[in-house]
């Protein structure tokens, strides 16, 4: 028999290694692949192939049972009513049969507060997988509730608005971006828009519109995939994009001379085209990058 924490420890491990797999390409994994993962010199299944819940028993041999639920997961089909809830939570509905059956392992997970793993599938049929916990039960009404964090779950019922609101903001946050970052990497085909770089760890999907702009949004069009050197000089005005495709550089910085980061990186960028996903509805808005573009302006004529 194994103790509770080294199952903690599996579970965790496991989460991350599911993660940075997908984060190896566009954050997304196909359910093919999840069921067959590779890990620990195994192939394991870690996607029930039918249902929801899925309740392996670990193949690290005897004894080594799962305490609760290892997976859940999401799907397009609209047959249950998960759905995102008020405060940063989201709605995660039992299997249809009441508590007993695979839900009594789901419940399990709230009970001795385990990790698991959430497949939330996208338009493209893929799944983005996340680190969750359940936080709160509703066996009567047959649903629980999961968040990436059970802290930021519980200042999110704090009396405190600042508080509340903060743990909200963040908790949306993780939930929304990794499916942002995905449709925008798979627009752009896991290259960097400046750079090309294809390698997804590497790659983050910069707003044009930053989140914290009440008119920001998720849409695809809203969106850049790049490397993460660029996507920081992009977010403090270093590198401008006008509504034309076109890559600019700060000034000061066509100035400077330094090592080949700055000459290759940069320099070599200015002035030249970005790289536009092949579909013309996902390539971003020349209006959205106009009113960025100005930002960019304003600060160069400062320094």
């Amino acid at each position: 028999m194994w103790t509770s924490e080294e199952e903690l420890t599996l579970r965790e491990d496991l989460i991350q290694k599911v993660i940075a797999c997908a984060n190896e390409g566009d954050g997304t994994l196909t359910r093919s692949a999840l069921g067959k993962f590779k890990y620990a010199g195994e192939e394991v299944r870690l996607i029930d192939p039918q249902g929801g819940i899925w309740n392996p028993r670990a193949p690290w041999g005897p004894g080594m049972e799962f305490t609760a639920t290892l997976s859940i997961n999401t799907t397009n089909s609209g047959k249950y009513e998960d759905q995102e809830m008020s405060g940063g939570l989201w709605r995660y509905d039992y299997q249809s049969g009441g508590s007993a059956g695979k839900n009594t392992k789901l419940r399990k997970a709230m009970e001795f507060q385990l990790p698991l793993l959430w497949f939330k599938q996208q338009e493209n049929g893929k799944y983005i997988p996340y680190r969750v916990f359940i936080i709160s039960d509703y066996p009567e009404e047959e649903y629980c509730l999961i968040a990436p964090e059970r802290e930021l779950a519980s200042v999110a019922r704090s009396e405190s608005e600042i508080e509340r609101r903060y743990a909200e903001r963040i908790m949306k946050q993780r939930l929304h971006q990794p499916a942002f970052r995905a449709k925008v990497l798979a627009a752009y085909e896991t290259k960097c828009a400046v750079c090309r770089i294809n390698h997804g760890r590497l790659l983050d999907a910069a707003h044009i519109i930053p989140d914290s702009d009440e008119s920001s949004t998720t849409s695809v069009t809203n969106g850049l995939s790049l490397c993460k050197i660029h996507h920081t000089a992009y977010d403090i005005n270093i590198v401008g994009i006008d509504s034309e495709y076109r890559i600019h550089i700060r000034n000061d910085l066509m100035e400077e001379i330094d090592g080949p980061m700055l000459e290759h990186g940069f320099k070599g960028a200015d002035n030249t085209e970005l790289w536009l996903p092949r579909h013309v509805s996902a390539q971003p808005s020349p209006d959205l990058l106009s009113r960025r573009f100005l930002e960019f302006q304003a600060q160069a004529e400062v320094i």
